[in-house]
């Protein structure tokens, strides 16, 4: 099941989005909870009332009082892995909203056709999100969520895994295994340094020569790799829209 949640000040934009998730999920089979919302506000109050977990938001950036920019901050406070997607008429946005880390960026007017390849990219996503990341420490074998690995950090021979909850999990390994590993998969994985590994959807900010992680650790870019770096930062920001 795939529990969403869709924001809109407009209720003819609601139901016309409705209306075609419903028509996707009975096509493809999927079982769809779906909750609308006409401010920012009720949902956020519904997601700190309920302490409910949407799968994926539609979020309306031009809203009245609380706009779609300042309620996604305040989701990703509540929620770090949520898939966001915004629904606008502007292009524009897409580099401020990008610290928010949407899913994508859909334009108004809406069409059947993207928002039908955005809906089955994402339940595809939270089924691979299920894969976990194997190794072996003092011969015994460890799964963790792939989904939750924030870093991998290079001491020595030692390897640091922090996870999103706080957790550190280390063993013997090169980083450089690991990275060549990590491409194979759906998930972004950034070599910004040569002891750093980070999963780019914990990002919290990008400077010229830094990273903030959700957690609040700032990690520096090797001068070698700030190039690089923000080329895939910015090819990033342009996968957010959907031809």
């Amino acid at each position: 099941m795939i529990n969403v949640a869709v924001c809109d000040d407009e209720v003819s934009e609601i139901e016309k989005l409705e209306g075609i998730l419903e028509s996707i999920s009975e096509k493809h089979g999927i079982h769809m909870e779906m909750e609308d919302f006409i401010c920012g506000e009720k949902l956020l109050e519904r997601m700190i009332t309920s302490n409910i977990r949407y799968d994926l938001i539609f979020l309306d950036i031009e809203m009245k009082h609380l706009d779609g920019l300042d309620t996604a901050k305040q989701i990703r406070e509540l929620d770090e892995q949520v898939y966001l997607i915004y629904v606008t008429g502007f292009e524009s946005y897409a580099l401020k909203a990008y610290e928010v880390h949407p899913y994508h960026f859909i334009l108004k007017p809406v069409s059947v056709k993207t928002i039908e390849k955005c809906f089955l990219k994402v339940c595809e996503n939270i089924a691979l999100d299920a894969s976990y990341y194997e190794y072996q420490y003092k011969k015994e074998y460890y799964k963790l969520p792939i989904s939750d690995i924030m870093l991998f950090e290079s001491d020595k021979r030692r390897i640091n895994i922090y996870l999103a909850d706080g957790s550190v999990y280390t063993y013997y390994d090169r980083l450089s295994l690991i990275e060549e590993k990590m491409k194979n998969r759906t998930v972004d994985f950034w070599r910004i340094h040569q002891s750093y590994l980070i999963q780019a959807k914990y990002i919290r900010h990008k400077a010229f020569d830094y990273v903030v992680l959700t957690n609040g650790r700032q990690l520096y870019i090797s001068e070698k790799r700030r190039k690089e770096i923000n080329e895939q930062y910015l090819k990033a920001i342009e996968r957010q829209f959907i031809e």
